[in-house]
């Protein structure tokens, strides 16, 4: 089958045979409710990716009935924050105009990404507590949003957005050294933004973290006093 999406317009989104990029997956639940998260996405070949969602999340069981998604891309710590936090207290809920319609899938994107790929399963399996699902891009499109410099600050709240959701599992399951470890590297992220980016979005992320993870008896202030 001819692939809808050339190498080269793959590649200016940054997605290469092989390399991992973080992303925000939205679907559909059964019932027609929209639904977002952070997630690792791997493009294998020129037209086909592969996400690999926990056995017990809201994306697994969408993708598994509704076998389709969209891939958000976007490099905004806020969104990140948003869609792998709502609910908690300091996000609250989606707003219902967080979304906006896709162009060939029924899952809607994100509105202010930054450009999206639009994606229909064509294969899933189930091993152990992840599904791998494979999906063909039918659709990639970017919005015109004019060049950004790049501040460390993103990077780091980013990267603590991840480490943040691993902590809170792994405090679940009893790892507490391996949530120890983490929770030293958001406080040496949250160090840095408040260096390079004081008063910024990414600071602010940090913020409700360092909230987030006190609930957990997670205090990043004692991590920092090691830095």
């Amino acid at each position: 089958m001819k692939s809808l999406v050339s190498p080269e317009t793959l590649k200016r989104f940054g997605l290469q045979p092989g390399r991992i990029v973080e992303a925000i997956v939205s679907s559909y639940t059964v019932e027609g409710k929209p639904h977002a998260a952070p997630m690792g996405i791997l493009l294998e070949n020129q037209d086909t990716i592969t996400i690999k969602p926990y056995s017990e999340t809201q994306t697994y069981r969408n993708l598994k009935s509704q076998r389709q998604c969209t891939i958000n891309l976007t490099g905004e710590p806020e969104l990140f924050f948003i869609t792998a936090f709502k609910g908690e207290p300091e996000v609250g809920e989606l707003p219902k105009d967080f979304f906006l319609p896709a162009l060939k899938v029924k899952p809607p994107r994100l509105r202010d990404a930054d450009g999206w790929l639009e994606v229909e399963v064509f294969s899933s399996e189930t091993f152990k507590d992840r599904g791998v699902f494979k999906g063909r891009i039918l659709k990639v499109k970017a919005l015109n949003k004019p060049p950004k410099a790049y501040c460390r600050a993103e990077f780091a709240a980013i990267e603590s957005i991840i480490h943040t959701t691993r902590i809170l599992e792994f405090s679940k399951a009893g790892k507490r050294a391996q949530a120890e470890r983490l929770a030293g590297l958001v406080a040496s992220y949250r160090g840095l933004i408040s260096r390079v980016a004081p008063g910024s979005g990414a600071e602010k992320v940090m913020e409700k973290l360092a909230s987030i993870l006190s609930r957990y008896s997670f205090n990043l202030e004692a991590y920092e006093s090691l830095f």
